[in-house]
């Protein structure tokens, strides 16, 4: 299978090597420091029980040169989409698969949106801990977290089939859940609660879940957001913001959210495509968002990263 990943960094890295030592015909579309690598020494992941390597990598940053593809991957960064959609402009035909897998709720409607009819955009996530520890080399430390994909259509359902194939003949964990929308939602849900109000307090897990009125922002950010996604006719489960309260004060409290990191780095962040959508949902359907309107004003000015003021 000729497949695409736009974007080379920890997740693109990962999948995209697995995929190439399975047989699959793997294209990067990459840029800077993580393109040469890839052209001058390849592609290695370095995991907890074993080390690899992609030696011949087929890597451009002009998607142009790599024409229609069978399946794409898109690993960019949310802030990255509208040049992820123009690259999968270029390599999405009529039959193509794509997969995003970047944060937020309406990734794959706005990639759909942009790049045109045709194709079988699919609802995807992971948690899988990767991370890029130099240009070409990829850590992906403790147990790999499954990828999960599903169609948003139900024009798109034997697609997602064959992408699951794909992907486990690579020996990827990958599910395919019942409704992908509520796997979505619910990592989205999460995130907006630890990646907010970490990153408008600026200290990590222990400190925040310490700080009974720092945990009551929490609450308040995922409620709103549960509120959303029911209103958005997702049907999330009973009781998920206490689930998933409870999955957050099982982090070790030394744990920072990555938009905090992201921040302290001076980097771009995610605001958009997570607090930024929250409102713009909220003001859509009627649904009040005032922990979530307080987070990204906060951060708006921010969000650029270094320099962008």
């Amino acid at each position: 299978m000729k497949i695409a990943i736009i974007g080379a960094g920890a997740l693109g890295g990962y999948y995209g090597a697995k995929l190439a030592r399975a047989g699959e015909t793997v294209h990067f579309i990459a840029r800077g420091a993580m393109l040469d690598a890839l052209r001058s020494r390849g592609l290695t992941v370095v995991r907890d029980e074993e080390t690899f390597a992609v030696s011949q990598v087929r890597a451009t940053a002009d998607a142009k040169e790599v024409g229609v593809v069978d399946l794409a991957l898109v690993t960019t960064k949310s802030y990255d989409l509208e040049g992820a959609a123009q690259a999968l402009q270029a390599l999405k035909g009529p039959d193509t698969i794509v997969i995003p897998l970047q944060n937020g709720v309406d990734i794959a409607e706005r990639l759909a949106m942009s790049t045109g009819p045709g194709g079988h955009v699919l609802g995807g996530l992971t948690y899988l801990p990767a991370a890029v520890a130099e240009p070409g080399v990829v850590r992906q430390g403790g147990v790999e977290k499954p990828l999960l994909l599903g169609p948003l259509r139900d024009a798109d359902s034997a697609a997602a089939d064959v992408a699951l194939s794909v992907l486990r003949h690579a020996d990827i964990a990958a599910q395919r859940p019942a409704d992908i929308r509520v796997e979505i939602w619910t990592k989205y849900t999460a995130a907006l609660a630890t990646t907010g109000v970490q990153s408008v307090t600026g200290r990590g897990c222990g400190p925040t879940l310490a700080d009974p009125d720092i945990r009551g922002m929490y609450l308040s950010v995922m409620e709103e957001a549960e509120a959303l996604a029911r209103r958005s006719g997702v049907p999330l489960p009973d009781g998920i913001v206490a689930r998933l309260m409870g999955v957050i004060d099982g982090y070790p409290p030394e744990v920072k959210a990555s938009m905090l990191q992201d921040l302290e780095r001076g980097k771009r962040l995610e605001l958009e495509a997570m607090h930024g959508t929250a409102v713009r949902l909220g003001e859509t359907l009627g649904v009040p968002t005032p922990v979530n309107c307080f987070i990204y004003a906060a951060l708006k000015l921010r969000a650029g990263g270094i320099g962008s003021e």
